[in-house]
């Protein structure tokens, strides 16, 4: 119900509500904030009136901006009002019940006709409100789920199309749907042949309509160590899709791509393993040493005992005999 005013002599009612009342975690919950405001107080009117919502603890939280588009006329108990709807998004981040406390609408209008008259602010508040969060379901669950919900779709591509080994270039991975965006997990890429290190996150949502909807960019910077014609592996993304309550899956086109030889040396830590003794001019001798450690180890002590017998020789040799007295 609205809350009135002065019984219809301020000319404005105001009401919250959240919609819907029951959701699935990660599932948006949409809080309304709804004035009517005759013609006569309209005009009255000394500025805009403010709306200033609740704060909900637990939830992400998506302002959308107020559109002009929605305002619409509408008749209450015989008078006409304008109405007026903002709207702010909610995704519980845990199951439970969540309080959405009152929220207020404050305006100014002239305790008289006349702009020379002073001005009287007046406050409201909404009633309180609640809504439920309900985990998701565990059967069907697949297992490389990492909680994204929404409706989703994902797409792969890749500037490598001039790729050369040792050289880096930059794969994406673009989640875009309804749903939490800034909360949306990066996905599972793998590629065998190549050394990968995470990269950027964007996100850009159209802030237009009713539900938050969008898309999530995921970087990676790529360094090939092998050339030849090779591909990206399908990305699969695992979502639970509260609408039709099933655990669903996007998946990407595979790409192919040419990685051409390296026009010049090639850093050693690429299609190589790194030596770990420290780092030495002379590499290739490290590795001879690390290849045949067992017959270096038998050359060793064969050498180090033929220097024992030959100390012990040259000390008998050395030795000073006394003479008889």
């Amino acid at each position: 119900m609205f809350a009135q005013l002065g019984a219809q002599v301020s000319g404005v009612q105001f009401e919250t509500r959240v919609v819907p009342d029951t959701v699935y975690v990660g599932q948006q919950v949409t809080h309304e904030a709804i004035t009517l405001v005759d013609d006569a107080t309209r005009s009255r009117l000394r500025a805009n009136p403010e709306y200033t919502p609740s704060d909900v603890a637990g939830v992400t939280t998506y302002d959308f901006p107020f559109d002009t588009t929605s305002i619409t006329d509408v008749t209450l108990n015989g008078a006409r009002f304008r109405r007026y709807v903002y709207r702010r998004a909610l995704f519980p981040l845990s199951p439970g019940t969540y309080q959405v406390p009152p929220s207020t609408l404050r305006y100014t209008v002239p305790e008289l006709d006349g702009y020379a008259n002073p001005s009287h602010p007046i406050s409201v508040q909404s009633a309180g409100d609640s809504f439920v969060a309900i985990p998701l379901p565990t059967s069907g669950r697949p297992l490389g789920f990492k909680g994204a919900v929404g409706e989703l779709r994902d797409t792969l591509w890749t500037d490598g199309a001039a790729a050369r080994l040792g050289d880096t270039f930059v794969v994406t991975v673009r989640v875009s749907g309804i749903g939490n965006l800034n909360l949306l997990p990066r996905p599972a890429l793998q590629i065998d042949w190549a050394a990968m290190v995470p990269g950027r996150e964007r996100v850009a949502w159209d802030s237009t309509g009713s539900v938050v909807r969008g898309t999530k960019e995921f970087d990676w910077i790529v360094t090939p160590r092998v050339s030849g014609d090779l591909s990206i592996p399908p990305v699969r993304y695992d979502y639970f899709d509260p609408t039709t309550r099933r655990y669903e899956a996007a998946t990407t086109a595979l790409v192919r791509l040419n990685v051409a030889p390296a026009s010049g040396p090639v850093a050693d830590n690429v299609g190589q393993v790194r030596d770990t003794i420290g780092d030495s001019p002379f590499p290739t001798l490290l590795r001879i040493a690390r290849n045949n450690s067992l017959i270096i180890a038998i050359v060793a002590s064969v050498v180090l005992l033929l220097g024992v017998v030959a100390i012990v020789i040259g000390r008998r040799r050395n030795r000073v005999v006394p003479e008889d007295e």
